[in-house]
């Protein structure tokens, strides 16, 4: 039995209380209504806070009820002026507010549609996480909810209203505007005294402004009478710029009803810009400059003013881009930074590099024309030159946007700490390429031995790295501190000429003498590229050791350049020589004495 309560009252919480439909959808709501006020009535409170829950629950009940019988408003505006055949532009501006009030409403209540919805999904978690049907806040809780869903169906209703009836009065404001009679020239006079007063306003506010700093600065408090004086102007700032907006409207509509497109883009944007100077943000105002630009959409020449809206909107979106990349995001060193500022500083390093580069390929060639000059030594001065290109780049472009130098130094010291772990195997590398560079042991061209692993020919030495080609066309990447650090064997550092060896094996009992005049001659008589004529670098054989199964003997020979096919044809000559005279390659030999007379019976039979 406890099992099976405990069963009941977890699936109760997990379930929770659902949410009551029949106090907001269609149907007999009224009835149910009636029901729940007989059942509140009956209600009695027995604490003042039970009182006021009671007391809520009666009020959101008779909302609900007003909510369902009540239909929202058609909105209507006067006809009087269709039949008009010259309209005053006070008659019309009265037509066109009623308009941009009803624009005003309609986004009031999209906005809040957005509100209601939250308010919605906050009640139906609380409500179904109710797991008592017997919760006190339980009845207050769904009808707050029905609430909601009842206003939230009621302001949809009378969004639909209110966006027909702008749609209605649009046309009717645009076909009545040919009839209007717009004084043009008193709208620019008087346009140009508001601009002249607002000016002057603007700057009693700066010097009011700054008057209120001075006493922060001072007394940390600001005076009431300076707090009144800044409150007056700022409200009489507003009223100057709503009166401009109301004349550029004017101004606009006239121009509207010329088809000059061009000065209606012009006051459109002038007056999206006074409204946006306003201290206090003012929805109607907003509502004004929507309703005019619909109505300044439908333009007889549409190719003309699409033009114009085209190029209005691309210089729109140039002067917000460049505004937006132009603040500043981060300050440094006591200067702002910017997106704008960035795009410079490294606009300023690809121009550097790029002219580095074409310095540095332009240099290296100077070795085809200028033959006194090795070409380590114009490699040197090109590698060095394009780095003071860059380096001098680099200091330009911290300078152009306004960075001290001093101060980079030293954040460039902070930062170098761990720069330097992080880089030491390419700063030793750098260091080592110019090193190289500047010693000339190593050249281009030069063959060298690596660790007895690698062989190869310098094709290019640069800051970080040395390019070697193998014998086998095969190109290795060497860091330059692996030259400094470890042997490097130059084969044609000053002379091209060496001296290789030849090891060979003869089986003991052979007459040394014999195999090295064979050898010797053998190799003279032979075409394999060999220096023979010269005394002291004439081929010869030594023996080198002696083994225990052979004697070991070397044939040393002088070439000239990296052959690495000598080897191996010598190689070959010395086993046909050997072969033709008898004399075999040796090959391991063990003797076994045995002392033990009766071991060595046992093997004889």
């Amino acid at each position: 039995m406890k099992i099976l309560s405990i069963i009941v009252f977890l699936t109760i919480s997990v379930l929770g209380i659902q949410i009551d439909t029949r106090l907001y959808t269609e149907g007999d709501t009224l009835a149910y209504y009636d029901q729940l006020s007989e059942k509140l009535s009956d209600d009695i409170a027995l604490d003042d806070e039970e009182a006021e829950r009671l007391k809520s629950e009666k009020s959101l009940l008779e909302k609900l009820r007003m909510l369902v019988i009540k239909e929202p408003p058609m909105q209507t505006f006067n006809t009087e002026l269709i039949g008009k055949e010259f309209i005053e532009a006070p008659e019309y501006i009265k037509l066109f507010d009623v308009v941009a009030g009803a624009f005003e409403q309609k986004k009031k209540l999209e906005s809040n549609q957005m509100f209601i919805q939250e308010k919605l999904s906050y009640l139906k978690k609380r409500i179904e996480g109710i797991s008592n049907p017997k919760h006190k806040s339980l009845l207050l809780y769904q009808l707050q909810f029905a609430y909601y869903k009842l206003k939230q169906r009621y302001d949809k209703i009378s969004i639909e209203n209110y966006q027909q009836f702008i749609l209605e009065g649009e046309k009717v404001l645009s076909m009545l505007i040919s009839r209007v009679s717009f004084d043009v020239n008193t709208y620019e006079i008087n346009l140009a005294k508001d601009q002249t007063e607002i000016e002057s306003l603007k700057k009693k506010l700066v010097a009011t402004n700054l008057s209120k700093e001075r006493e922060l600065l001072s007394q940390e408090t600001i005076s009431k009478k300076l707090v009144d004086k800044l409150k007056t102007l700022e409200l009489e700032y507003d009223t100057r710029l709503l009166a401009l907006a109301d004349k550029r409207l004017l101004l606009g509509l006239s121009y509207h009803q010329k088809k000059d497109s061009g000065s209606v883009l012009l006051q459109r944007k002038e007056l999206r810009s006074t409204i946006q100077h306003l201290y206090v943000e003012n929805p109607l105002y907003n509502a004004k400059l929507n309703v005019f630009e619909n109505l300044t959409q439908a333009s007889d020449n549409s190719i003309d003013y699409n033009y114009l809206t085209i190029k209005e909107n691309i210089l729109s979106f140039y002067e917000n881009f460049y505004s937006n990349i132009s603040t500043p995001f981060i300050v440094l060193d006591e200067t702002p930074i910017s997106f704008l500022s960035i795009l410079k500083l490294l606009g300023i390093l690809i121009l550097g590099f790029w002219i580095a580069k074409i310095y540095f390929r332009i240099f290296t060639k100077l070795h085809k024309r200028r033959k006194d000059m090795s070409t380590v030594s114009i490699k040197v001065i090109a590698n060095i030159g394009s780095t003071l290109i860059f380096f001098v780049t680099f200091i330009i472009a911290m300078s152009s946007i306004g960075l001290s130098l001093a101060n980079l130094a030293v954040i460039a010291g902070a930062l170098s700490i761990g720069v330097g772990f992080a880089l030491r195997s390419v700063v030793s590398s750098i260091i080592s390429g110019m090193v190289l560079l500047s010693e000339n042991y190593i050249k281009l061209g030069d063959y060298v031995r690596i660790n007895e692993k690698l062989t190869g020919k310098i094709m290019d030495i640069g800051f970080r790295a040395t390019v070697i080609r193998t014998i086998d066309n095969i190109h290795i990447l060497v860091p330059n501190s692996d030259l400094i650090d470890g042997q490097v064997i130059n084969l044609t550092f000053e002379d091209r000429i060496r001296r290789i060896y030849i090891p060979f094996k003869v089986p003991y009992g052979s007459d040394v003498k014999k195999v090295r005049s064979l050898v010797v001659e053998a190799v003279m008589t032979s075409k394999i590229p060999l220096l023979r004529e010269v005394r002291l670098k004439k081929p010869t054989v030594w023996m080198s050791a002696v083994g225990e199964s052979f004697i070991e003997l070397e044939l040393l020979v002088w070439i000239e350049g990296i052959r690495p096919s000598t080897k191996s044809n010598l190689l070959i000559l010395i086993y046909e020589t050997l072969s033709e005279q008898g004399i075999a390659m040796p090959h391991p030999q063990l003797d076994l004495h045995i002392k033990d007379r009766r071991v060595l019976s046992a093997l004889r039979k």
